[in-house]
């Protein structure tokens, strides 16, 4: 029996070979009971995940990180649409062996837990989402014009730009999250490169102009929402729509927080992230 890893920077980055493409992901926490998979945000990697979530996640769940195509370590091309991003997604859960899972969806890694709920539902147990947005959302029009801003900022002002709102409070919680961050000195992911980058801004922006495909009432898994009060990004009204169209959902929004909501309060999110996984149905 393989030795039990419950902490994220102990956990090696492995690699799974699908249709000639090599996928990076990591692999902790429990051995036993239905595996949790993270799919992440726009440019995120393996390594931008808090490990006091995925840490803390760990201590009863089984949890899997992902790279999709052409992000971190992992092979391939990255789409510039969310709904080729889902299909490399299933693929890898299922070259994982992996035959029921839950999902946690962060931003673009939320579109993408959507898709998967609606185009195969079988695979999916439950489903975290952390500041994310239906298709159709009106913020995401002007996405690219919000990356540029970010861009010009410099060193941490450009994190900071993104998921943190303007307070000294909120500033201060995610200066914190962008050094743990930090902690990772070995094995860690290739910075997302330009192209990739590219194709994840047109895909963003996609989700929020091209024809609405998803009907959200058809989500029939139990669903938790997690917003900020203030996150320019996906604009957090947004979340309210998810809450009252997918049946049976369950809708959280963190004070002073943008799209670093659940980073700023992580703790507070594992309680009840962990609280929804083993007792809501």
């Amino acid at each position: 029996m393989s030795t039990q890893i419950l902490k994220y920077a102990d956990a090696p980055t492995q690699y799974i070979d699908v249709e000639g493409i090599r996928y990076a992901y990591r692999s902790l926490g429990k051995q036993s009971g239905t595996p949790l998979v993270c799919l992440q945000h726009f440019t995120g990697t393996l390594d931008n995940w808090d490990p006091i979530i995925i840490n803390g996640l760990a201590q009863e769940h089984p949890v899997i990180t992902i790279d999709n195509a052409g992000i971190g370590n992992s092979g391939g091309t990255t789409p510039d649409n969310a709904q080729d991003m889902a299909k490399i997604a299933i693929k890898i859960i299922d070259a994982l062996g992996v035959k029921k899972c839950d999902l946690l969806g962060y931003s673009l890694g939320g579109f993408i837990a959507q898709i998967i709920a609606v185009t195969k539902p079988d695979l999916l147990r439950k489903i975290i989402l952390v500041g994310t947005a239906p298709q159709g959302t009106k913020a995401l029009h002007s996405f690219p014009q919000l990356v540029e801003r970010a861009f010009q900022q410099q060193g941490i002002e450009v994190y900071l730009y993104i998921f943190a709102t303007k307070s000294a409070k909120s500033r201060a919680l995610i200066t914190a999250i962008f050094q743990r961050l930090q902690e990772r000195k070995q094995d860690r992911d290739k910075d997302t490169g330009m192209p990739s980058v590219q194709a994840q801004v047109k895909a963003l922006t996609r989700w929020g102009t091209d024809p609405v495909t998803i009907k959200l009432s058809d989500i029939h898994h139990p669903v938790m929402i997690v917003q900020g009060s203030n996150d320019e990004m996906m604009d957090s009204d947004s979340s309210l729509t998810l809450f009252r169209q997918i049946p049976n959902a369950l809708l959280f929004y963190y004070p002073d927080s943008a799209h670093g909501s659940f980073f700023q309060y992580p703790e507070m999110f594992v309680a009840e992230a962990s609280g929804f996984l083993n007792y809501f149905e």
